[in-house]
């Protein structure tokens, strides 16, 4: 198990659920079966196959998976049914169809095929972190990550957390960063990749590239740095978004060592070990970046 993104929210007051009552809450909430007339379902499912606990607790964290079911009918599927169908009113009637119509043969229409689609399922990994009231959705999708906050919501009746909002502009930082490395918060060293964007949405992508050379500085005379490729202690490295959001998460040496050297009993105890693993490196890095950009909850302090 490797966390590979985060979407990282903070909690506005303490997270003071034992892991016995997020089991039972998850538990309540399941993700029940996609029904033949649904078009989807969501629900929580236990993190570990053949186990049925809801939460993987270790001493710092805790770990839970949102569930999406989607059933998969096409639109051009419908498209096709659709038009066949107007063509012979058309033809048999001799009458036009009109916008309301169509309306309703599309619903029709999705009706009788949606039990005959297929199904396809989502996971997504959610990684809490009570002592820094943190929760971090694995996905780089900020929609998705707002739909898993809002499942978990539900199931606990209240879940007052927001996203993180820099005291300074990201970009800037970032700006600043890719002509002064040496700036960096401690730590953090530059890795090869960047993204620079202006505001008519045009973008250059670098990779696999000294960031320091002069034709990419050059960038940032008409274009804004919104991504940096970042590495933190030899630990792990990431690309950072100007949201703050982190994607393509991946561990160096030093992690992938202490990894492959994990000697677990079973599958709970391989999964405990690498979440605290795992999210000990992020809650370091994390750490350093929300003092760099002056980044707290809005009310109360996060326990040491």
């Amino acid at each position: 198990m490797w966390i590979k993104n985060l979407t990282v929210f903070l909690g506005t007051e303490p997270f003071n659920w034992s892991a016995a009552e997020l089991e039972e809450r998850l538990d309540g909430n399941r993700c029940p079966p996609c029904g033949r007339q649904s078009p989807s379902s969501e629900g929580f499912v236990p993190p570990l196959k053949n186990d049925d606990r809801m939460v993987v607790a270790t001493g710092s964290y805790f770990y839970l998976v949102h569930q999406e079911i989607a059933r998969l009918l096409p639109g051009p599927v419908i498209k096709e049914e659709l038009d066949a169908r107007v063509e012979e009113i058309r033809e048999r009637e001799g009458r036009p169809v009109g916008r309301k119509e169509r309306a309703d043969l599309k619903d029709q229409i999705t009706f009788e095929l949606l039990p005959q689609a297929f199904t396809h399922s989502r996971r997504t990994g959610v990684l809490i972190d009570p002592q820094r009231r943190r929760v971090m959705v694995d996905c780089g999708s900020e929609s998705r990550a707002e739909q898993v906050v809002s499942a978990l919501r539900k199931a606990l009746d209240s879940l007052p957390v927001t996203r993180p909002t820099a005291a300074s502009a990201t970009t800037a930082a970032f700006a600043h960063w890719l002509r002064e490395p040496g700036a960096l918060p401690e730590g953090f060293t530059l890795g090869d990749r960047c993204e620079f964007k202006n505001g008519d949405g045009a973008s250059v992508r670098i990779t696999a590239l000294d960031l320091g050379r002069e034709e990419i500085l050059a960038h940032l005379e008409e274009l804004a740095a919104v991504k940096v490729n970042l590495c933190w202690k030899d630990e792990i490295e990431f690309d950072l978004q100007q949201d703050l959001a982190v994607k393509r998460l991946k561990p160096l040496d030093l992690i992938q060592d202490n990894l492959d050297g994990i000697n677990a009993e079973d599958a709970l105890d391989e999964m405990m070990a690498r979440l605290e693993l795992q999210g000990g490196t992020l809650r370091g890095a994390l750490d350093t970046l929300f003092a760099f950009f002056e980044i707290k909850a809005e009310s109360g302090s996060a326990a040491d």
